[in-house]
């Protein structure tokens, strides 16, 4: 019922944008794949209209997010465990299918300099659903070169649990969002962001379940398995640089680091590098190299002792010290099939390699992913 009533409403919201002016419309799918067992697929569909001399646009979308996966997680996390040779276990793994559906309205409104806007979100799958608000001002000063961004959220999510209908935890996110973008010449621009956020409500896993004693996992040696805990409030602050800067017509080049703290003691670096070229006119190959590396949370242990008073226990591996490379190459184009009509394609492959220094049945993932995309453009 939930999925069918997302469903209608998403419908809704195109069918009466569609109505007000048609200005433009879009379906796409969006099919990603990748070694770790894992397959997505998203259709989409998208329309925007503009009222009061273009000042005023409202925009709608839904997008669908169908998965199937016996992935990493789900080995390392399973609880279940067979004999596979004498004095070797490993974990029952069975592959599993979900569907995410999610509706986005949003309306902005332009006052001479400075842009104003709202927006609303529905996500829902069969254990998870999320509501989220924003809302957004933009200032453009010094002849346009220079813009200031502002964003409030708010999200409210309910955590469940596949096949006990009485689990529901709330989950509360407050978020601020500041950007600074500058314009230094015709072919270099700047910009900084912070992003932060204030969480509290249930931040563990249904799912997962932590040994304690022994070797740490439930099924082997440990002496009691308990179901994970993390504390319920979390502070994040990131802090976000990057530049563009063109060559010539045809090739660009950008640069990014993030740095990221929580009161949960993890601290993570993210640098990235990317270079685009335009062989044609809507063709764009484009190169990509991102490096992230993190400490542990501060209640991180790879094998808790089995005492009772330890608070707070953690499976999640992207809790463990660990960092990770990955490399992507992806074409896009762009062409025009008929009057009013263009579609857009892209395809990437990349290959990325995940190093766990810490964690307990996990020392390396190492995966290749395709993903490829087509846009309808109305």
């Amino acid at each position: 019922m939930r999925r069918t009533s997302i469903t209608l409403a998403a419908l809704a919201v195109l069918w009466t944008a569609a109505r007000a002016s048609a200005d433009e419309g879009g379906a796409s799918i969006f099919v990603r794949a990748d070694t770790d067992r894992t397959v997505v697929i998203s259709p989409r569909a998208s329309a925007s209209a503009t009222f009061d001399g273009d000042r005023t646009t409202i925009r709608g979308s839904y997008m669908a997010d169908v998965w199937t996966s016996a992935s990493i997680d789900i080995r390392t996390a399973a609880s279940i465990r067979r004999p596979r040779e004498a004095g070797n276990v490993e974990p029952e793994v069975h592959a599993i299918t979900e569907q995410r559906d999610q509706v986005d309205l949003s309306v902005t409104h332009e006052l001479d300099d400075v842009t104003i806007g709202g927006s609303y979100y529905y996500s829902g799958e069969n254990d998870y659903w999320s509501h989220g608000f924003s809302l957004r001002s933009e200032q453009e000063l010094s002849n346009n070169s220079t813009t200031f961004e502002e964003a409030l959220t708010y999200v409210h999510d309910i955590v469940g649990r596949a096949g006990d209908p009485t689990f529901e935890r709330p989950l509360e996110t407050f978020g601020l969002r500041l950007v600074w973008t500058q314009i230094l010449s015709p072919d270099a621009i700047l910009q900084f962001v912070y992003d932060g956020t204030y969480r509290t409500g249930f931040q563990s896993s249904p799912y997962r379940y932590v040994g304690l004693g022994g070797d740490g996992q439930c099924g082997s040696t440990a002496v009691l398995c308990v179901p994970e805990a993390h504390p319920s409030v979390r502070i994040r602050n990131a802090l976000v640089a990057r530049g563009r800067f063109a060559f010539g017509a045809n090739a660009s080049a950008g640069l990014g680091y993030r740095f990221y703290i929580d009161d949960w003691g993890v601290i993570s670096h993210t640098a990235r590098a990317q270079i685009a070229w335009i062989p044609e006119r809507g063709q764009t190959i484009t190169l990509a190299y991102r490096f992230y590396t993190q400490t542990a949370a501060g209640f991180y242990m790879n094998v808790y002792p089995n005492r009772d008073d330890i608070l707070n226990v953690t499976r999640d591996r992207e809790l463990s010290p660990m960092f990770s490379n990955r490399l992507a190459v992806s074409y896009q184009g762009r062409a025009v099939i008929a009057e009013g009509i263009a579609m857009k394609f892209a395809i990437a492959v990349g290959g990325s390699a995940f190093v766990y220094s810490d964690f307990t049945g996990l020392e390396e993932v190492y995966g290749i992913d395709t993903t490829f995309s087509i846009t309808l453009e109305l």
